[in-house]
């Protein structure tokens, strides 16, 4: 939800396909563990390409999941959030987005000199200045609250987590501890707190890795951290932790990483490409689960539901990237979605906020939707945080943008 997807190979059907497709067989050996990108001098600068729209699209429903479970789903009686019972997978999508996008960025800078000083400058220039704007605001509110200050004020800035730990990225730990979200302001951060951290880790590891061994780390990490929170449930751990630490979290992110790889590896993308009939029959078998989970909670859903999610997102991602057909490009590439994509990272950080503040100020009241003048209220919060982040992506995000990545490039190796 923090990236751009500039740093993303051209077309396959441009670059990886041969003008007639032979349906080349791939043993599983191979797709499991895929060769060195070195291998393959044709792929050796997929960084070349750039903006991919369908991407855009994608982040794009992420965030309108995001704001539809936190606008609807959150603020009326259950029975009304029956359909979008969901909404809050909008962040396993970021998470799988994040993975392919992140894993790609570094793969492709893999062998760079300035490999961790361009990663890590260009990430700040993303991410660090509409934080540190929003989170200044955030602590002028929270050391202003009292004993006389109005409830819901004391709900939007108010809360038992230290105002350090969101300075640090790590919220997400201090809401374990406490067993709650913190302040409305900024309780959706915990996922960037995730991101940031698989951030600092990521790196680290695909610089010093071949890709076989990484494959080979992120089917593990896929297996493993669906049993680990089967285990924490089993020990009666609160749901908190299950739901926002990054040990928790790792399978959506793992599956975007091995996704990354596949699309670096011309054998098995042409496979893929060419086989795309096997991954729409997963998507609509993981979807029939998506659509069960939707009207009925399962206990087994319950403790591999992440995994699930992330699964059934992968194999969306999967669908636009691999050869996509008209109606991907149609509903991803050339729609209002990829409008919302664009300015995604503002509008997650933005709208709880906008959210409380809206119906502070007319309604005198913590947000809800219990009648016609609380609905309109959250429809302005709405068109007000749109708004807002679009201004925020013209005139600080974009700008910022531009000039950490003509500051700041991967040197050859």
């Amino acid at each position: 939800m923090s990236y751009d997807n500039r740093p993303i190979p051209l077309r396959v059907t441009e670059t990886l396909l041969p003008p007639r497709v032979d349906r080349p067989r791939v043993d599983l050996v191979s797709v499991a563990f895929p060769p060195d990108v070195a291998r393959a001098p044709e792929m050796a600068r997929p960084r070349l390409a750039g903006r991919i729209p369908e991407l855009d699209g994608l982040r794009g429903l992420a965030i309108a999941l995001v704001l539809i479970d936190h606008y609807l789903v959150e603020l009326t009686p259950p029975k009304y959030g029956l359909l979008f019972h969901l909404a809050w997978s909008g962040v396993d999508l970021f998470f799988v987005l994040s993975g392919f996008l992140i894993a790609g960025i570094l793969l492709d800078a893999q062998h760079s000199p300035s490999y961790f000083k361009t990663f890590y400058s260009r990430r700040f220039n993303r991410i660090i200045p509409l934080y540190a704007i929003w989170l200044g605001i955030f602590a002028v509110g929270a050391c202003s609250i009292g004993p006389s200050t109005p409830a819901p004020l004391k709900g939007a800035f108010g809360g038992p987590l230290p105002l350090w730990t969101y300075f640090l990225f790590l919220q997400n730990f201090a809401m374990c501890v406490k067993n709650n979200y913190g302040a409305l302001w900024m309780g959706m951060t915990w996922s960037l707190a995730v991101e940031e951290q698989f951030y600092m880790l990521l790196p680290l590891v695909i610089r010093r890795l071949s890709h076989k061994t990484l494959c080979r780390i992120v089917l593990f990490t896929i297996v493993a951290v669906p049993i680990f929170r089967i285990y924490l449930q089993l020990l009666d751990t609160d749901k908190v932790v299950m739901y926002t630490l990054l040990p928790c979290r790792a399978d959506a992110l793992g599956l975007g990483v091995l996704v990354a790889l596949a699309y670096r590896n011309q054998a098995i993308w042409s496979w893929l490409c060419s086989h795309r009939r096997y991954i729409y029959a997963a998507f609509w078998m993981l979807g029939v689960g998506v659509a069960m989970w939707t009207l009925r909670e399962f206990p087994f859903m319950e403790r591999i539901g992440f995994t699930w999610m992330g699964a059934f997102y992968t194999c969306l991602l999967l669908l636009v990237l691999a050869k996509p057909g008209p109606l991907e490009r149609l509903i991803f590439g050339r729609s209002p979605l990829v409008k919302l994509g664009i300015i995604a990272y503002g509008v997650y950080l933005l709208h709880n906020g906008i959210l409380a503040l809206c119906h502070y100020l007319f309604l005198r009241e913590s947000p809800g939707i219990h009648d016609a003048a609380s609905a309109l209220v959250t429809i302005l919060s709405l068109c007000v945080t749109l708004g807002l982040a679009a201004i925020s992506w013209r005139y600080l995000e974009k700008p910022l943008i531009r000039r950490a990545h003509a500051r700041y490039s991967y040197e050859a190796s």
